[in-house]
């Protein structure tokens, strides 16, 4: 489920751990939070259909008409045009303020309030999109998209609530630095083989979300490296001189994962286990 992965607090920090390497230290905390900010609004694009090539585009077609009749995929993709429209314009409003004022110029604890009120009200603005392609949807991939969504939602709320608090409380205790520091230390545990089982036998499963949803997702195994990056990630902040960093992402990753269900996944499995 390619939608998921791109909502992992961690997982955009980590993307953004390279072009932040050389950065001076004094700089490196704020402009971190202002690339992970631009990187969850663009996360929240999801797919343009004139990414795909022409085979996957068509049996993309042929499924939203199949499922949902003759506008299906017409009323699918203006929906999510206008969705990536608005959110292209929001970062490139962002991206000219910081020009102006210099993000050593920010008070983070006053914009990372202003920041979370933004990108709650885009991810808000996701779901018609994301309604709107339901009726191209099998009623399995439906169930999909719902937890889906929920993660993402989950997600946002937590490091949002209360003004921001949670990012506030990891950005004070310089977490992005830190992370850059811990994130090259080997951790005790290994991520699950990859499942390269499932046969994709047409194009709409390989364009992935929104268009296409994995009908048992999450699967054990996609539990299991969601846990594992979980604990790998607390054990690389663990080294941070402030506590916070880790309890944060500990609890982030925790409150997705129980939205996922993998909470159960993984109780259930351990105890068939035993």
């Amino acid at each position: 489920m390619k939608i998921f992965v791109a909502f992992l607090f961690v997982h955009l920090i980590a993307g953004i751990l390279c072009s932040e390497a050389d950065k001076p230290k004094n700089t490196r905390n704020t402009e971190m939070l202002l690339e992970l900010y631009m990187l969850m609004l663009r996360a929240l694009r999801l797919y343009r259909l004139d990414d795909l090539g022409e085979a996957v585009k068509q049996a993309v077609i042929d499924k939203c008409k199949k499922n949902g009749g003759p506008k299906a995929f017409d009323d699918a993709k203006e929906s999510l045009l206008s969705l990536q429209n608005s959110i292209d314009s929001l970062i490139n409003d962002t991206a000219n303020q910081v020009l102006l004022v210099g993000s050593e110029s920010w008070n983070a604890q006053e914009q990372i309030p202003r920041f979370c009120d933004k990108y709650m009200t885009v991810l808000n603005q996701t779901k018609p999109p994301l309604t709107s392609v339901r009726p191209c949807l099998d009623e399995a991939e439906r169930a999909s998209a719902n937890i889906a969504y929920n993660m993402m939602f989950v997600g946002g709320d937590f490091f949002c609530r209360n003004n921001g608090s949670n990012l506030i409380s990891f950005y004070t205790a310089r977490g992005f630095e830190c992370i850059i520091s811990h994130y090259p230390r080997n951790c005790s545990v290994q991520m699950p083989p990859r499942n390269n089982s499932t046969v994709l036998t047409d194009g709409v499963r390989i364009a992935g979300a929104p268009w296409y949803y994995e009908t048992s997702y999450p699967s054990l195994n996609e539990c299991k490296s969601i846990r594992t990056a979980k604990i790998c990630a607390v054990e690389k902040l663990s080294g941070c001189e402030q506590p916070e960093p880790a309890s944060v992402v500990n609890s982030g990753y925790a409150a997705v994962e129980k939205a996922a269900g993998c909470e159960n996944i993984l109780n259930a499995e351990a105890s068939s286990a035993a």
